[in-house]
């Protein structure tokens, strides 16, 4: 597996209300919903991201077993829930412990980690710099993703499309991908928070970047999903992060 460094840093977490935010007075991002509060966040370590989702070979290889639907050694690996990646850490974490750098682990990224990762610098509504010209279906998302219009209604082999400025790939589109945390709302708007968690409903976990299945709104750095732990469907996937052990 091939991981990209995040460095320590701030950004903006969600997307800019019709209202207006920050100065600009605009009629706010496109396909916005009410669960993309903007504020500040701050994430004091740095991690490493998997520069792609976790694919059907490398499941396979530390779960003996490949749940896919879509088959293909290369495609990322789906119809899998919550549980069944943390599952996949455990195995994960033994054989290789002694490989990590150390003081870290193998895990999920949180939500905010994932929007970082994600955005890579950007404050648009996709990490390629550009914005949605349509909720439906957008040249601008057609490079980075595999979505409702492009992807033939199944998943793709990760990295065909155009990465984000940090090499990261696939953070839009082909399948939804797994976060540590539990689904909250996120702070008041005038606050500035550190290494965030969600810990409020332990019914449902974060899903974050949209699938071949979703329409170009669902896509977005900003969008939010979320669903219960042992819920896996044909467009839910998951991607690796090596995080300090200490949360």
């Amino acid at each position: 597996m091939d991981f990209v460094e995040c460095p320590p840093g701030g950004f903006a977490m969600g997307s800019i209300a019709p209202s207006g935010f920050y100065g600009i007075a605009d009629g706010g991002e496109l396909g916005r919903n009410r669960d993309e509060v903007l504020h500040s966040v701050i994430l004091s370590k740095p991690f490493y991201i998997g520069k792609f989702p976790v694919t059907q070979k490398q499941y396979e290889s530390i779960m003996g077993t490949n749940p896919s639907c879509f088959k293909g050694e290369s495609n990322p690996v789906d119809c899998v829930s919550w549980n069944e990646a943390r599952a996949f850490l455990v195995k994960i974490n033994a054989k290789y412990q002694n490989d990590l750098p150390k003081g870290y682990k193998f895990d999920l990224p949180t939500e905010s980690q994932w929007e970082y990762a994600c955005r890579a610098g950007t404050i648009t509504a996709l990490n390629n710099g550009t914005d949605l010209t349509s909720e439906m279906y957008c040249n601008n998302l057609d490079e980075v993703a595999w979505y409702y219009r492009n992807s033939g209604n199944k998943t793709h082999p990760v990295g065909q499309k155009k990465p984000n400025a940090w090499g990261i790939y696939d953070m839009h589109g082909n399948v939804w991908e797994w976060c540590y945390d539990m689904y909250d709302k996120y702070p008041n708007p005038l606050m500035t928070v550190t290494d965030p968690i969600g810990f409020c409903n332990i019914l449902k976990r974060v899903l974050r970047g949209g699938s071949w299945e979703n329409l170009a709104s669902m896509c977005r750095s900003a969008c939010r999903n979320s669903n219960a732990p042992d819920y896996g469907f044909n467009s839910t996937g998951f991607r690796l992060a090596m995080v300090s052990k200490v949360r």
